[in-house]
């Protein structure tokens, strides 16, 4: 599969001005669970987009692309640069950051303490990036999506957003929306509340039932305080598919659904700008922001000693094709970026629907956490139950050593200076590794003491042969003894007294008599 270089930058340039377009559209009115009736901008910009965290949390991920390089992106570095670099002290950002900085690194940050909002938006609204580098594949794009939504988020939050970067990485080769769901829809649990609300959403479309209708489907059948990213993903393909190509209707239909309507333009708009390119985005939607980035929840400070992060969507622009250049030609299971004609087959589009490389990602466990060995190994470390206990409780946990280069290798993993009264059994274990395969060993603790929030019990691996010992410590937390305050505010804060004026101005205008689509 072969993609013009010129023909993809103008999609690279259609995404990240459709990403800042949808998002200013719908942020006056984000959170509003009702209806809405807009058909352009409500608020005075004045050249200026609205900020948006949707769009600034990629130019973190672009960061750490240029800087690490791409192929050494893990969880683990995101979740450095996040506690770096996002200071958003709200929702799923600001649990994210509190758990790592409590020792649970992601994917754990993203599965503990965060039962209210697992399932929500934070990780599907920043998938742009990973599909602008992975274009016409999207089970690479879907690969580096799990790694970033893991962070903040697990199960139906993470497929949300492997089944955006797979919408977007394929709309890169076919501008068909109901063949890009149907590719993205192959990459997450056919069972999924996610899957069975996109499938609604076509199911209201194909029965011409009004788009109102349709919202009301979605919001009476699905729980959208416990999955809002099913819902909202049902929001953005209701804007896709009733927008019937048409750019004005498909970002303010998905707004006009409302909830988080900052989020659902912000998609459809990238979608519809990596469909058509920049050059299919109508100028009157252009003209009114400008070309400027404003940003809301990161910190620019730790990038301005290498290259600092981009203030324009041309520059935005530029390094993600940059980057994408510089990946394709490591990966040969990307399309090709040429400079002659692209060559896109129906037979390759056909075959961007297989599940194999998804299945692999749904195969991971809920609570695990890697450490890198001396040995040139991986130890990934699994709590088949959780990490947060009360004395007492029993605590089953594995342990998969892979990556090793070695032809055989026979590693001891035991315990070390286990705290009073806890108990394991066994308590070490001895496995051999080759390097072609993947070795995994179970045991099971009972939890004694915990004296304070957290708990590092020490797990020492050693590798025979070889003097040196490796220590990993894991974090236990007492239950019952966190809570995040992350969602109340005060209605006498500046914040809380800016939103309602801000909202009443936004209200006054819709008052006002803007036409129904």
């Amino acid at each position: 599969m072969k993609l013009n270089y010129a023909t993809y930058l103008d999609k690279v340039r259609g995404c990240w001005a459709g990403k800042n377009i949808g998002g200013t559209l719908g942020a006056p009115m984000e959170g509003n669970m009702n209806m809405q009736n807009v058909t352009f901008y409500t608020q005075e910009l004045n050249g200026v987009p609205a900020p948006n965290d949707d769009l600034d949390l990629q130019l973190v991920w672009l960061g750490a692309v240029e800087t690490r390089g791409i192929d050494q992106i893990t969880p683990g570095l995101l979740g450095e640069y996040w506690d770096q670099c996002i200071i958003a002290p709200c929702s799923e950002y600001s649990i994210c950051k509190m758990n790592i900085a409590q020792g649970f690194m992601p994917p754990l940050s993203g599965a503990v303490n965060n039962d209210t909002f697992k399932y929500s938006n934070g990780a599907w609204i920043r998938s742009e990036i990973w599909a602008c580098l992975c274009p016409g594949a999207p089970d690479e794009a879907i690969r580096f999506g799990y790694i970033d939504s893991c962070a903040d988020h697990c199960e139906e939050g993470i497929w949300a957003e492997m089944f955006t970067c797979a919408l977007e990485s394929a709309a890169f080769v076919c501008d068909d929306v109901r063949t890009i769901i149907e590719i993205a829809l192959s990459k997450i649990p056919a069972d999924s509340e996610l899957a069975k609300a996109v499938v609604r959403a076509m199911e209201c479309y194909d029965n011409k039932m009004p788009w109102q209708d349709a919202r009301q489907a979605l919001m009476k059948e699905f729980n959208v305080k416990t999955h809002r990213a099913a819902v909202n993903i049902g929001f953005v393909i209701i804007g896709l598919l009733y927008g019937e190509g048409d750019f004005d209707k498909s970002i303010c239909t998905a707004v006009n659904c409302g909830d988080d309507t900052d989020c659902t333009g912000a998609t459809v708009g990238a979608l519809f700008g990596i469909m058509r390119g920049r050059s299919g985005i109508p100028q009157r939607w252009l003209d009114p922001i400008g070309e400027s980035i404003s940003t809301i929840c990161i910190s620019h400070f730790p990038f301005n000693f290498i290259y600092g992060l981009p203030k324009t969507l041309e520059a935005l622009s530029m390094r993600t094709a940059k980057a994408a250049l510089a990946f394709s030609a490591i990966n040969p299971l990307l399309a090709t970026i040429t400079g002659g004609e692209s060559e896109i087959s129906a037979e390759e589009i056909e075959k961007l629907k297989g599940s194999e490389a998804a299945g692999r990602l749904l195969k991971l466990p809920l609570y695990y956490q890697d450490y890198p060995l001396p040995w040139s190994s991986t130890l990934r470390v699994e709590y088949v139950n959780g990490p947060v206990k009360l004395p007492g409780d029993k605590m089953p946990m594995k342990f998969y050593i892979t990556d090793s280069v070695h032809t055989n290798a026979v590693f001891t993993l035991r315990w070390k200076n286990l705290p009073e009264n806890w108990s394991a059994e066994p308590r070490a274990l001895t496995c051999s590794l080759r390097a072609d395969c993947q070795t995994m060993v179970a045991t099971e603790l009972t939890v004694g003491d915990l004296n304070d929030v957290m708990t590092d019990i020490e797990l020492e691996i050693s590798m025979l042969g070889r003097r040196q010992t490796y220590t990993v410590k894991l974090p236990v937390q007492l239950k019952n003894t966190v809570s995040y305050n992350v969602y109340s505010e005060s209605n006498q804060s500046y914040r809380c007294r800016t939103r309602i004026m801000a909202g009443k101005n936004a209200d006054a205008k819709l008052d006002a008599g803007i036409p129904q689509m």
